[in-house]
């Protein structure tokens, strides 16, 4: 027999009230699932899910879901709804709620936050691999090796012999953005969700960079293509630096100018639907979703989240 599930005013009403999401004006358009990197790349996480059953008081069902723990925080979806709904800003809260109720403990957050810095790194090297060929697939030992070996730190580093101004348009997009204002204070970092380890991803290093003129350097590294298009250090920014333009710009400048060719966007992609699918299972094994396969590699990622987030 079908169990039949009821509308719930209450904790509908209970969920607004502490997350303010407006769900009740979602109208299934499907535009948050369509823009959705994890959907893109998995079909496993559906925003739109979400908010009907948010809009329909199924508080404890959400919180029982593995996909409130898939989520990249992008805010892409809160980006492309016609009805300003928010699902990421609803996934934020349920993550908080399970565990006020004790439902995840704060060990298993930690472990899930250094998963995620973790996470960062196999992007990384995912994009190093699909800026010089096509990808190969990805195996168990080496998903482990990505997350375990951390990235180097020269692959980052700013040297003064490698100066120079650049082409007009990067001249044009780096003025856009206002570079100049920049003066290191580091609120683009701290506010970037997958802004965790510095060698991976650093929006202020990468605005260094352009305003430095460094276009070899930045185009030629994975740096500009770890970005999720938050938008988070524009908004940070005190100095009205506009990060996020900034490196779709750089990306498109990428190519445009024959520095990266026009099939690495398709290569990212796909590599993309096999690390992402790889994070998921991680995930559902850390939060005992899942239980691993037999002769399945286990990574051992969890560990203090202090030397990495």
């Amino acid at each position: 027999m079908i169990e039949l599930h009821h509308p719930d005013p209450i904790r509908r009403g209970q969920i607004e009230s502490a997350a303010h999401t407006a769900s009740n004006m979602c109208w299934t358009c499907g535009s948050c699932d369509f823009e959705c990197p994890v959907n893109i790349a998995t079909s496993r996480l559906h925003p739109q899910k979400l908010v009907r059953m948010a809009n329909l008081g199924f508080l404890e069902e959400l919180l029982e879901l593995p996909e409130i723990w898939y989520c990249l925080s992008c805010r892409r979806c809160l980006q492309v709804c016609p009805n300003t709904v928010k699902p990421a800003v609803l996934i934020e809260y349920l993550r908080r709620e399970a565990l006020r109720r004790h439902l995840v403990t704060s060990d298993t957050l930690r472990a899930y936050k250094v998963l995620f810095a973790r996470f960062q790194r196999a992007r990384w090297h995912a994009a190093a691999i699909c800026l010089q060929k096509d990808p190969d697939l990805l195996s168990g030992r080496m998903w482990c090796d990505w997350l375990q070996a951390p990235v180097s730190e020269n692959s980052g580093a700013i040297h003064s012999r490698d100066l120079f101004r650049g082409n007009a348009g990067f001249r044009s997009a780096v003025e856009k953005a206002r570079t100049a204002a920049c003066f290191t204070c580091g609120e683009c970092s701290s506010a970037c969700p997958v802004s965790c380890e510095r060698s991976v991803f650093d929006p202020r290093t990468i605005f260094r960079m352009a305003h430095l003129g460094l276009v070899e350097n930045l185009f030629a590294s994975p740096f500009i293509w770890l970005c999720i298009s938050c938008g988070r250090c524009t908004e940070a920014c005190s100095q009205k630096v506009d990060g996020r333009e900034l490196i779709k710009a750089l990306q498109t400048q990428a190519i445009e100018s024959g520095a990266v060719d026009r099939d690495f966007p398709l290569r990212l992609e796909q590599a993309g639907k096999m690390i992402y699918a790889r994070f998921l299972h991680e995930v559902d094994l850390l939060f005992g979703f899942s239980e691993p396969v037999e002769d399945e590699i286990i990574c051992n990622v969890t560990v203090s989240c202090a030397s990495v987030c």
